[in-house]
């Protein structure tokens, strides 16, 4: 009987000592991961703010975009579904709390599309995906209740592949993800001084309370940007500046700065019309800032960059791997333009 109880003992403090090394290798991770983000990446640190956790990543939400509209204290999160599922927006207050608002197409149909950014501006929230910015009414989204489904008031069609979009009150901004096997329109092709090329383009349009769903020229843009690959985001800083939010799978995302001061590089032809074009390179580089991986579309608004990351989400582990972001931030633009 006593070797019976020696041997219960024994296998009771093994398997004590084991949950106790589980314990101690997750609170070890758990540091690693807090605070060795802010080691890894202490500029981003440095300007970041926590504005509220994003709802249902581990469940299979992928946030890809978050907005505000000017002077209103809410802020908007648009992503889409792992699998299948309608694509959706999560609106939160000033406290971070959130609503659920379900989103379809024009017909009345489910709408699951890669909502692969969002940006606000006058009476429209505007998605942007598949070569078009699909468009909502404010008021719809922002007077709907928790659950509710809110349709597209319609679409418009723009020349590129619709990765991201925002908009700085006077433009909005729709442009091109590119890397090799995300390609694009062959005239996207922009070669620069020192030989090599970009590939992407962001297109600007002018709004206006009088044109085609807030836009005054939806058939044509103002202007056009040249800019580098991997771009998720892309934010008017207000201080003569571009940010750009770079990023592919799980290496390390850079907010780069570009100057978007002085004049035009060249003439872009868009259905046989010439528009001016800025080259974002070299020579208009300002700094790039380091930020963990899977940034996503980019919006700026009362000197802070929204931002918000979708290597949380399950369908990327659900935060087992270390650094992954499961909130929107804030940025202070004072801290990260510096």
């Amino acid at each position: 009987m006593k070797e019976k109880k020696s041997k219960k003992k024994n296998g009771g403090n093994v398997l004590l000592t084991v949950i106790l090394v589980i314990l101690a290798i997750c609170a070890v991770y758990s540091f690693f991961c807090l605070a060795g983000g802010r080691l890894f990446y202490p500029d981003f640190y440095a300007a970041a703010t926590r504005v509220a956790k994003i709802p249902s990543m581990t469940k299979g939400f992928i946030p890809q975009g978050a907005t505000a509209f000017e002077g209103d204290t809410n802020t908007v999160v648009c992503g889409y579904m792992q699998g299948s599922g309608s694509s959706r927006l999560y609106v939160f207050d000033e406290k971070g709390r959130s609503k659920e608002v379900i989103l379809q197409r024009e017909d009345g149909s489910e709408y699951g599309g890669h909502a692969g950014g969002i940006t606000a501006a006058g009476n429209y929230l505007y998605i942007s995906n598949a070569s078009k910015l699909f468009v909502l009414d404010r008021e719809e989204v922002m007077n709907a209740r928790e659950g509710d489904i809110v349709a597209f008031k319609g679409h418009i069609e723009v020349p590129c592949r619709a990765s991201f979009c925002s908009s700085d009150g006077e433009y909005l901004y729709v442009g091109d993800f590119h890397t090799d096997g995300y390609e694009t329109e062959e005239d996207h092709k922009i070669q620069l001084a020192d030989g090599s090329y970009h590939y992407a383009l962001v297109f600007a349009y002018k709004l206006s309370e009088d044109g085609t769903f807030g836009i005054a020229t939806p058939e044509k843009p103002s202007f056009v940007y040249s800019v580098c690959d991997k771009v998720q985001g892309f934010a008017m800083t207000g201080n003569g500046n571009a940010v750009l939010s770079c990023s592919y799978s799980l290496k390390p995302s850079e907010l780069k700065i570009y100057s978007v001061k002085g004049g035009n590089d060249l003439a872009f032809s868009f259905n046989g019309e010439e528009i001016p074009m800025m080259i974002l390179d070299s020579a208009r580089y300002v700094k790039t800032v380091r930020a963990p991986h899977m940034s996503e579309d980019a919006e700026v608004r009362g000197g802070k960059l929204l931002i918000c990351f979708e290597g949380g989400a399950k369908k990327y582990g659900g935060g087992l791997i270390p650094f992954s972001l499961f909130d929107l931030y804030s940025l202070d633009l004072s801290k990260l333009e510096e």
